[in-house]
């Protein structure tokens, strides 16, 4: 995929990942970073060498998350065998919000709280703090030059009703982070999960962001499910999808090869 956009996803863009579950929006985030671990440790040891491959790539590796543990986060790219954890963790910065996000429900606080949690972590169990505000704070301090990942976009849309907040007040706040990430010169990726939501407010997040990959599960015959990914849109890439006559990738996870585009199906005009 990176071929045909002519060397990936542009600095400075925010993308959503809205994902049917299971489909693999999940292991695209972590085979990015997976993959983005494995460069730069490729890159460091060039310039060890006194060469240079001329990438650009993001500084550090910011997750966002809302309901899980950094542990979580780990085993599951752990099970991924494409390149090794711990590349991920020394370029990881790991946002826990769920102390902000649990503040007004009613789980019990002693349930958010990690006891193995290490100094790479940023535990900020700020219960006065909105998840918004938390969100801003984060974005402000951790997104220039990063890639950012919002695990997930479904969970800090649902909190709206706790906060007392109108889609009008959510669809602000993405539209300022599309606008931010220009200045960041970052790469945001907020994963949504698909049909939480009606149409109508999908399309409308959709609306507020760069670039839209959707994932999704295909019948291809009696009893059997393709995993399949196409780029709904994306600004400045969908001339070479088009020129190329691509848009939908057949795609598949496995641990050897993680998020994988196994074939490209020529759909445009047709």
């Amino acid at each position: 995929m990176d071929t045909i956009i002519k060397g990936g996803l542009p600095a400075g863009s925010f993308t959503l990942l809205l994902g049917e579950v299971g489909a693999g929006s999940q292991e695209f985030a972590y085979t990015s970073m997976l993959m983005l671990s494995q460069m730069k440790k490729e890159r460091i040891a060039l310039e060890t060498d006194g060469k240079s491959n001329g990438v650009n790539l993001p500084d550090k590796i910011c997750y966002i998350s809302f309901t899980r543990t950094r542990d979580n986060i780990l085993l599951d790219i752990s099970a991924l065998k494409v390149a090794s954890v711990t590349d991920v963790e020394s370029n990881l910065i790991f946002i826990d919000l769920s102390g902000e996000y649990f503040s007004r429900t009613q789980v019990p606080m002693s349930w958010t709280r990690d006891e193995m949690a290490t100094l790479t972590d940023l535990k900020t169990a700020n219960t006065n703090r909105t998840v918004f505000k938390a969100v801003i704070d984060t974005l402000e301090k951790y997104a220039p030059n990063n890639l950012v990942i919002i695990d997930s976009l479904t969970d800090l849309l649902r909190s709206a009703g706790s906060e007392n907040l109108t889609w009008s007040d959510l669809v602000s706040l993405l539209k300022g982070i599309q606008r931010m990430s220009k200045q960041w010169n970052s790469v945001i990726y907020a994963l949504l999960t698909a049909d939480i939501f009606d149409a109508s407010k999908e399309e409308e997040v959709s609306d507020c962001v760069d670039g839209v990959m959707v994932f999704k599960w295909d019948i291809t015959g009696i009893n059997q499910l393709q995993r399949t990914m196409y780029i709904k849109k994306f600004r400045g890439l969908m001339p070479y999808l088009e020129e190329d006559n691509v848009v939908r990738f057949e795609t598949k996870v496995s641990a050897s090869r993680a998020f994988e585009i196994s074939n490209i199906r020529e759909i445009i005009g047709r």
